[in-house]
């Protein structure tokens, strides 16, 4: 369980991972119609908080 502000990524229904702390760089190559990135926060503390780079294209090509 994260107990402070979270950012969650879920795929057709299911939960693709929740990132919290210091869980940081890492790449998340997903396709499909729909992706839901979901951010929470506990509103308690206001630090540095999440950054994320996001990419559309046509299935089966990649951008960076």
């Amino acid at each position: 369980m994260h107990r402070w502000d979270y950012l969650e990524i879920v795929k057709d229904g299911v939960m693709v991972g929740k990132y919290c702390g210091k869980r940081t760089g890492q790449n998340i190559i997903l396709t499909g119609d729909q992706i839901l990135i979901k951010f929470q926060s506990d509103y308690s503390f206001q630090f540095r908080g999440f950054l994320v780079h996001f990419n559309a294209g046509q299935h089966g090509r990649y951008f960076s």
